[in-house]
């Protein structure tokens, strides 16, 4: 191309977005880093959705009862992710084995064993016995995906100090997440709804465990945990008293609390569009499985090939500009929904539902982390265990609130999970917990984004103190900690 001539704006933007040039790592890199968060995405989909379909319509567990195995399941996460989240602060970097790598090897077999257990639950057990046995297998399964969340976010913020390379990984590792997500989210639509054949749910199942397992094992072996990224990370070293002080100071700021109300309120009803999907295609609209599986795959491949430009944009504009532009295709879309009752009418508003949900996502992931990083430019003391794990008292354990919600209101309307053809109570009760309540949710969510304290430019410049940290410069907070002789010297 000429010097002289340019390329039309459009098709810059277009190049920008999908060769995900930032300052900083290179793409290989941000591959590798991106390859872990995936299959425990996979793992969550199958939790959280797979299983919630088939307790409730192949072993015949109350839609209450599955309620209440996520009412106790969150008072397990308030309490187990801030105690994580503080040990993995505290723990040092070992020469021999590392520090958050490390953590992600044990962890995975936990998860992956209670995957794969809960799908031997008898339809013949009693209502109970289903009910302990899915809770305590939920429980085990908990607490060792909590651990091997806080270790992931952990090392992609230490690893890629800015919130553009974070962006990069993000969503360079979403297509890895929704591509297997969307596998693993056919097991119900082709073998739990009217006509599919049930026996083969096992099977499946097992198989797709196993190529997970063996996705994990490659992912992990691609993660560098070396002494070098852990020079200019100053490890917390306080006390019970200490730390519940510092907990009550980050609980009381501003930009957390925006930030835990949009994760509950907003992200929380975004996020669970697949399952109630599940149930709004098999019991509203009474599709085929193959016909819900191809709906939804096209939706996802569109969306998906718009995600680099969304990535771009987010990197452009920040995220309070992109979340109150996402309002209006989302209102559209679960309005839509609500309403619908053709084959074509559900491709159109649950496309825009497919396609919200991610660009929410890549608009608000740069959020907690750019917190922490403010924290630590702030204090000197990077604490990203008890930031996790404070997020996720309220994230992880409120975030079954919409599961909860919707279960709730099938139960009320009446739904039986193994009738062959609900009431039209029953219907309606669908159609307004899958497009009326996540709509409420995510209007009162905009309440958090308008008081989030971080502008673009605010964020440009927690990126740009974060890279120098990490370039092993010490943050001023830092310098003034080592003076007083509380933080160790480089050279200690």
């Amino acid at each position: 191309m000429p010097a002289n001539k340019q390329r039309p704006k459009w098709l810059q933007v277009i190049i920008d977005s999908f060769s995900f040039k930032s300052p900083g790592l290179s793409f290989l890199t941000k591959l590798k880093i991106s390859l872990p968060a995936p299959i425990l995405s996979v793992s969550a989909v199958i939790i959280h959705q797979v299983y919630i379909k088939y307790y409730t319509d192949v072993l015949g567990l109350n839609a209450s009862l599955v309620g209440l195995v996520y009412v106790i399941y969150n008072i397990w996460n308030a309490i187990n992710d801030p105690l994580i989240g503080a040990l993995v602060d505290r723990q040092p970097y070992r020469p021999k084995h590392g520090k958050y790598v490390y953590l992600l090897h044990v962890t995975v077999p936990f998860m992956m064993l209670m995957t794969l257990a809960m799908a031997f639950t008898q339809p013949s057990w009693s209502q109970w016995v289903k009910f302990g046995v899915f809770l305590a297998e939920l429980f085990i399964f908990d607490t060792a995906a909590t651990a091997y969340g806080i270790a992931y976010g952990a090392y992609v913020q230490i690893a890629a100090p800015t919130k553009e390379e974070r962006l990069d990984i993000g969503t360079i590792g979403n297509y890895l997440t929704y591509a297997m997500s969307f596998l693993a989210a056919m097991i119900p639509t082709l073998l739990l709804f009217r006509g599919g054949d049930k026996q083969l749910f096992i099977p499946v199942l097992c198989a797709v465990v196993a190529v997970q397992t063996v996705i994990f094992v490659l992912a992990l072996r691609g993660l560098k945990d070396t002494p070098e990224m852990y020079k200019t990370v100053q490890p917390a070293k306080r006390n019970n008293k200490v730390a519940a002080k510092e907990a009550w100071h980050i609980i009381k700021s501003r930009p957390f609390l925006a930030s835990v109300s949009y994760s509950v309120l907003a992200m929380g009803a975004l996020q669970y569009y697949s399952t109630a999907y599940l149930y709004y295609m098999d019991a509203v609209i009474h599709a085929k499985g193959t016909t819900a599986t191809l709906i939804g795959f096209v939706t996802h491949l569109v969306a998906l090939a718009l995600m680099p430009v969304m990535n771009y944009v987010v990197k452009r504009w920040g995220t309070k500009t992109n979340v109150m532009i996402g309002m209006i295709p989302a209102t559209i879309g679960y309005l839509g929904l609500t309403f619908a009752h053709t084959i074509g009418e559900v491709y159109l508003y649950y496309g825009l539902v497919v396609f919200c949900t991610i660009y929410f996502g890549t608009a608000v992931a740069p959020m907690n982390a750019l917190i922490i990083d403010e924290d630590e430019w702030q204090t000197g003391v990077r604490k990203t265990g008890l930031y996790n794990g404070l997020f996720g008292i309220f994230t992880t354990s409120l975030g079954s609130l919409q599961m909860i919600l919707y279960t709730s209101i099938m139960s009320a309307t009446g739904y039986r999970g193994q009738a062959a053809v609900q009431t039209v109570r029953a219907e309606n009760g669908i159609r307004f917990a899958t497009g009326i309540l996540p709509l409420i949710c995510i209007w009162v969510g905009l309440i958090a984004i308008i008081v989030y304290p971080y502008s673009r430019q605010k964020e440009r410049e927690i990126s740009a103190e974060s890279r120098r940290m990490r370039a092993g410069e010490p943050s001023p907070a830092l310098q003034k900690l080592r003076a007083a002789g509380q933080a160790p010297k480089p050279e200690e």
